[in-house]
């Protein structure tokens, strides 16, 4: 007869526990969202943590740069560069060698990039983007360009990050567009605020969406501008905020138009 044992399956708030012998244990952590949160990563059964857009488990609080490399696919480990990225500050690399504590405070994810890849995945690169933009741009594993566009009036130019073929929430009239972010004379300290789509979003439902009337000329294509701005809680914060947090709000309007 199998061995009997004292263990109960619990849930306490989104936390999926088991209680064995009258101690609680996390049956999983989801890494990055403790993080977020704020929350410290507390001791569990199994570690979930994120490379690039991947997920992948562990039972280990202390993995190497090379184990990780390793579980995502990516060999020769030798042949990519590892970094972990907190919720606050520049990432950090991790050499194949070292030790990653995976409770560690703030480590929120993993980006991999391969050694040989070149900036901008060999597009156009007109001007200088910095570390910790390649890296999220990177870990998307999408195509982008970061382009200088001249201003029809000949005073300067405007500088874009264009993102190719980025997936489009079910619900809208296409499944990718390219997106293009705006990045505003002083950034990072300036914010960045809006997005432009091309082709156009639309809802098959024929429910108009707010704000999204007025195009904007780059590099030769006409762009949907989405207006929306960050306010009140969600106000731009310098040295927080970046090309990856606003990202993130331009992924959440269009969840929300959905919703609405």
């Amino acid at each position: 007869m199998p061995a009997e044992t004292n263990e109960e399956v619990v849930v306490v708030e989104r936390d999926l526990v088991v209680v064995e012998n009258d101690v609680v244990v996390l049956e999983i952590v989801e890494i990055e969202e403790y993080v977020r949160e704020g929350r410290p990563v507390p001791k569990a059964r199994t570690y979930r943590y994120r490379v690039n857009k991947q997920k992948f488990d562990t039972d280990k609080e202390e993995i190497t740069g090379a184990e990780i490399l390793e579980r995502a696919g990516l060999i020769p480990v030798k042949d990519y560069r590892l970094r972990k990225k907190r919720r606050h500050g520049p990432p950090e690399e991790v050499k194949p060698n070292d030790v990653v504590h995976l409770r560690d405070h703030g480590v929120e994810r993993f980006v991999a990039q391969h050694k040989h890849v070149q900036d901008g995945r060999g597009g156009r690169f007109e001007f200088a983007v910095g570390e910790e933009d390649r890296d999220f741009l990177d870990g998307l594993c999408l195509k982008w360009e970061a382009l200088k566009v001249p201003m029809p009036n000949g005073a300067g130019s405007r500088l874009w990050i264009v993102i190719y073929q980025m997936p489009i929430p079910a619900g809208f009239n296409v499944a990718v567009a390219d997106v293009a972010i705006d990045i505003a004379p002083g950034y990072p300290s300036a914010q960045l605020d809006m997005a432009y789509f091309n082709p156009p979003l639309a809802l098959p439902t024929g429910r108009p969406i707010a704000c999204i009337q007025a195009v904007e000329k780059i590099d030769g294509n006409d762009w949907q501008r989405w207006s929306r701005h960050r306010i009140g809680s969600s106000v731009w914060k310098p040295g927080v905020d970046n090309l990856e947090s606003h990202f993130a709000y331009v992924q959440d309007w269009l969840v929300r138009e959905l919703g609405q």
